[in-house]
């Protein structure tokens, strides 16, 4: 490599360095014996978001100047990840210039003697993770305590996914666990609802949801855990997660 070439990707690394938007971090170990001899080496601006470590830190020891940071168990993870020559997830907390933001630290070898260190904000992340477990928190009570019977299933095979108590109890079961895994066949769905190998309706029923996506009060038979022959209304609605289709039915009997 010609030293012209060498010098342009140096400077590009060193911009790469001051201008990413991911905190990042390099410490060398001066003494093997000692993990807290680390030595700060460089530190990009974002890192200061998630650290109380100012950019005029670079070139201090952290037993040195930081003998609080000392004391924690910081630099022996930092010297662990060194030692074992894999990267490590060291966990996550808030920044400690701005409180309301979380950051994840991972920690990763530069061999011989130096540990790198990227501080990711992952606050926005964990805003979606909590938005999303308060909307299945909501959909499980509503889905629980609905009046209308109702099932999800897998369309291929039509086994029970989930059911909420109303529909266990139309098919006389004492609760979702003696549902699900079994297939609607073993109730007689969409077939003359008398004993044998029922479900004779379903793959025209999919072929139909496939195309229209929902179907509204379909009338169908179906069989109870104890044999009883039973109608009902039933509404459908195909969808798909991650390329497998379910079906969501909601039941009324009649």
């Amino acid at each position: 490599m010609s030293p012209h070439r060498f010098a342009e990707i140096t400077q590009l690394t060193e911009e790469f360095f001051e201008l990413a938007p991911i905190g990042m971090a390099i410490l060398r170990l001066e003494d093997p014996a000692d993990p807290a001899s680390l030595r700060i080496i460089a530190l990009n601006p974002a890192a200061q978001a998630a650290s109380d470590v100012p950019t005029h830190a670079v070139g201090k020891r952290i037993d040195e100047d930081f003998p609080a940071v000392a004391k924690t168990p910081f630099p022996k993870q930092l010297a662990e990840v060194m030692r074992s020559g894999v990267a490590a997830n060291l966990g996550e907390g808030p920044g400690q210039y701005d409180p309301t933001r979380l950051f994840t630290v991972t920690a990763f070898p530069i061999p011989p003697d130096c540990v790198g260190l990227l501080f990711e904000d992952i606050t926005e992340r964990r805003k979606q993770q909590r938005r999303a477990h308060e909307s299945e928190v909501r959909y499980r009570k509503i889905f629980e305590a609905s009046t209308a019977a109702i099932c999800i299933f897998n369309a291929r095979n039509g086994t029970f996914i989930d059911a909420n108590p109303r529909f266990t109890a139309l098919l006389g079961l004492g609760g979702a666990s003696q549902l699900l895994g079994k297939q609607i066949d073993a109730f007689g769905f969409w077939s003359d609802g008398e004993g044998g190998g029922g479900g004779s309706e379903y793959p025209a029923l999919l072929e139909r949801l496939r195309a229209e996506h929902s179907i509204r009060e379909v009338a169908f038979t179906f069989r109870t855990f104890g044999g009883q022959v039973r109608r009902a209304l039933v509404s459908l609605e195909l969808f798909e997660v991650e390329g497998a289709e379910y079906i969501l039915g909601i039941f009324w009997r009649v």
